[in-house]
């Protein structure tokens, strides 16, 4: 025991254990570490000085002598056989023969003919001026036997015309004038609407009509 009283310094030293020449003994792993490391690292050195030094000759990894090829000239190739042609050849497509039954055929344009067939039911006016009795019933009912269903006889007191004269009203009724003409011998057919504003064709019966 010390002869002194134990201050604060002894009591922070009281758990520490002892220092300087008193340390604690080393392992024998730490201790023999440095003589492995020399014993490994050595060999290598001198493996890798060897290698390095003679890097001229041909080791393990070195690469291969390089071997001298020779192309030789494609050979021409074979000409197909006769056989062999014939068979690729193809042909050229003969051209078929086109039936007249196959070509479009485009109808001809119809042309619109006038039609010359009389109308009767066209309105017919006779009327008597060549002062014979009876003169336009008689033509009247002949146009009915005829076929015409719409006539009518009346008598007739102007001056003109001094001839027999078929009027009609307008260039669509031609052929059913010229028909009627025909029919009752009259060559005088005029286009003329101011003579016929109640019918369509006015006949006008002079002296020469009797006579016929």
């Amino acid at each position: 025991m010390s002869q002194y009283p134990e201050d604060e310094f002894d009591v922070a030293g009281r758990d520490r254990g002892p220092q300087g020449v008193h340390r604690e003994p080393r392992s024998l792993l730490r201790t023999l570490a440095p003589f492995l490391a020399v014993i490994v690292i050595v060999p290598l050195l001198a493996w890798g000085a060897v290698s390095l030094l003679g890097g001229g000759d041909a080791g393990p990894g070195a690469d291969p002598a390089p071997v001298e090829t020779t192309t030789e000239s494609a050979e021409p190739s074979e000409e197909p056989t006769s056989e062999e042609s014939t068979d690729e050849e193809t042909s050229p497509e003969e051209p078929t023969s086109e039936e007249p039954g196959d070509e479009e055929t485009t109808p001809e344009e119809e042309t619109t003919e006038p039609d010359d067939d009389p109308v009767l039911t066209t309105s017919i006016s006779v009327l008597n001026g060549a002062g014979i009795n009876g003169l336009a019933g008689d033509v009247a009912a002949e146009l009915g036997e005829a076929g015409f269903t719409t006539v009518g006889a009346a008598d007739y007191g102007a001056g003109s015309p001094d001839v027999t004269t078929l009027y009609y009203r307008n260039a669509d009724l031609a052929p059913t004038a010229e028909a009627v003409g025909e029919l009752l011998g009259i060559d005088n057919l005029l286009e003329a609407p101011s003579a016929t504003q109640n019918v369509e064709i006015a006949i006008v019966l002079r002296g020469d009509f009797a006579g016929r």
